[in-house]
C-alpha cells in the first residue's frame, strides 16, 4: 500500500498502520544518545580487562545531549557523565566511527 510522502503505511486485513518518518531534532538527539551508549558498550566488550563499571564518562562535542546525561550514565553504568575542557584523572579512550553530524545539519 502506498502512503503519503513522509509516511510508511502497512495493511493487514482490515487494519492499517501509518508511521510518520519525519526526523525532528529531538529524535535525532535520541538517536545520537543510543549511538553513544552502543559505542561505550562496544568499548566495554573490547576492553574486558579494564573495569568500565562505575566510571566517570567524559565526553566532548555532545553538549546538545546534556539533558540526557543522567540517562546515558544509567545505560552505561557510569557514576557520572561530564563534559569539560580538561580531563581529570583517568585513562583517555577514544574511538572513531565516522563523521558525527549535529542535529539539523
Amino acid at each position: 500500500m502506498k502512503g503519503q510522502s513522509g509516511f510508511a503505511v502497512s495493511r493487514d486485513g482490515g487494519e492499517v498502520v501509518a508511521l510518520d518518518l519525519t526526523l525532528d531534532d529531538d529524535l535525532r538527539r535520541r538517536g545520537y544518545l543510543r549511538d553513544v551508549v552502543r559505542q561505550v558498550q562496544d568499548l566495554r566488550k573490547t576492553r574486558a580487562s579494564m573495569s568500565l563499571i562505575g566510571i566517570v564518562l567524559h565526553v566532548t562535542g555532545l553538549d546538545d545531549l546534556g539533558e540526557w546525561f543522567d540517562t546515558l550514565a544509567s545505560e552505561v553504568l557510569a557514576r557520572e557523565v561530564t563534559t569539560t575542557a580538561e580531563l581529570a584523572r583517568g585513562r583517555r579512550l577514544t574511538w572513531t566511527t565516522g563523521e558525527r553530524r549535529s542535529p539539523g545539519s
